[in-house]
C-alpha cells in the first residue's frame, strides 16, 4: 500500500521542487532548502531573494533566461567566430557550470539549426528586393581533412 501523499495548496511549490522528504530545491536559483512540512523557509527565501516590491516575481522567467542565455551564446560564437563545437569542450562547459550552475548548455545541434533557420529566412527577404545578383562559390578543406564550401552573394540595394 501506498502512503497517501498531502496536496500542496502554497503558491511556493510553484517555484520549489520537493528533492527529498526533508528538502526542496528553488527552481529560480538551485538553492536547497530544508522543509519540515510547511512553506515558511520557502516563502522566505523566496521573498528575499526573488520577488520585487509589486509582490512579483523579480527577473525574467527561468524559460525566457534560458532563451535570453542561449542566444547570447549563440550570437557569442557568430561574432567571434567561435565553433559551435565549443559548447561541447570541458573547459567550456565547466566555466559556465561555475557562472551558472542551474543553465544547460543547448547541444550544437539545436544551436545551429536554430541560427541557421533564422539567418536563411533574414537572407532570402533581403534577396527577393533585388533586382539581380551575382554569386561567387570557394570550396577548400581545413587540415583536418574536414570539406567547405562557402557562397557569396553580391547585389546592390536601395539603400546605396
Amino acid at each position: 500500500m501506498e502512503p497517501v501523499r498531502k496536496r500542496k495548496f502554497s503558491s511556493m511549490w510553484e517555484h520549489f521542487e520537493q528533492i527529498s522528504p526533508n528538502k526542496v530545491k528553488c527552481l529560480l536559483c538551485a538553492k536547497e532548502l530544508g522543509y519540515n512540512n510547511n512553506t515558511s523557509s520557502m516563502l522566505r527565501h523566496f521573498r528575499a531573494l526573488h520577488e520585487n516590491s509589486e509582490g512579483n516575481v523579480a527577473g525574467p522567467s527561468p524559460v525566457s533566461r534560458k532563451k535570453d542565455l542561449d542566444d547570447a551564446l549563440v550570437s557569442m560564437i557568430v561574432k567571434d567566430t567561435q565553433p559551435f563545437s565549443i559548447v561541447e569542450d570541458t573547459g567550456f562547459r565547466e566555466f559556465v557550470a561555475k557562472l551558472d550552475p542551474t543553465y544547460i548548455l543547448p547541444t550544437r545541434k539545436a544551436m545551429v539549426e536554430e541560427r541557421y533557420q533564422h539567418e536563411k529566412e533574414k537572407a532570402k527577404a533581403e534577396v527577393q528586393k533585388v533586382a539581380a545578383v551575382s554569386l561567387t562559390a570557394d570550396m577548400c578543406t581545413s587540415i583536418n581533412m574536414d570539406a567547405y564550401l562557402a557562397v557569396t552573394c553580391h547585389f546592390i540595394d536601395e539603400t546605396i
